[in-house]
């Protein structure tokens, strides 16, 4: 169904004023950007390892000093399942990308939709509803895009609970509270409601600065 001119600005300006929450809320792109030029490079290697492979090693792949430094700035999470780095979670989590013969857990529903652009593949998203914990599953183009099969009204939606975890990390503050939810479920009034399209634009303009960083400090 084709939408109107107005209803496109409406939706465009919902993305923006998410997109504008989430970086207030969790700045990373100011943090990495502000960083020395040797956290910096860390962690392009860090986050190229992940689009290349898979999680990096828990220990070798920096000094212990610089990964320290990174944590600290919640650009990174480090435990024993490996180092995590936004969009990519070394921890198992409900939300998976598979693509290209691989498949890595995300850190969150946006955070998933952001992967298949920032890895240049075609993948299907594997999840499930976080009201009801039925499977859901869709597919995302290599440009970032949601196929044309999930763009319906009554496809799977993001929903951002406010306030669901606690902690100062954002991989529990946040994340915890943005997932997928089915078309048949019903969430919070106080919860932020997105399309796959807008949580997936959401996503891809958050972490474009990342594709620049690896241009930058190449691995």
């Amino acid at each position: 169904m084709d939408i109107s001119n107005e209803s496109r600005l409406e939706l465009k300006a919902a993305v923006t004023r998410a997109q504008q929450k989430l970086g207030d809320e969790f700045p990373l792109q100011a943090r990495i950007e502000g960083a020395q030029p040797t956290l910096q490079a860390a962690y392009a290697g860090i986050l190229g390892h992940w689009v290349r492979e898979a999680a990096p090693p828990a220990a070798g792949i920096a000094p212990q000093a610089v990964l320290d430094a990174l944590s600290a700035m919640d650009a990174i999470v480090s435990d024993e399942q490996g180092i995590g780095c936004y969009p990519f979670s070394a921890r198992k989590t409900e939300i998976r990308v598979h693509f290209s013969g691989r498949n890595v857990h995300a850190m969150c529903a946006i955070d998933a939709l952001a992967i298949p652009r920032m890895v240049r593949h075609a993948s299907r998203i594997t999840a499930r509803c976080v009201v009801c914990r039925c499977h859901l599953t869709c597919a995302v183009a290599a440009n970032g895009s949601v196929e044309k099969e999930n763009q319906n009204p009554e496809a799977a939606r993001v929903v951002w609970e406010p306030g669901a975890g606690g902690g100062q990390a954002c991989c529990i503050r946040l994340c915890a509270g943005i997932g997928f939810v089915c078309r048949h479920c019903t969430v919070s009034p106080d919860a932020l409601t997105f399309s796959l399209p807008q949580a997936a634009a959401v996503g891809n303009a958050f972490f474009a600065f990342q594709r620049r960083l690896l241009e930058q400090y190449p691995t």
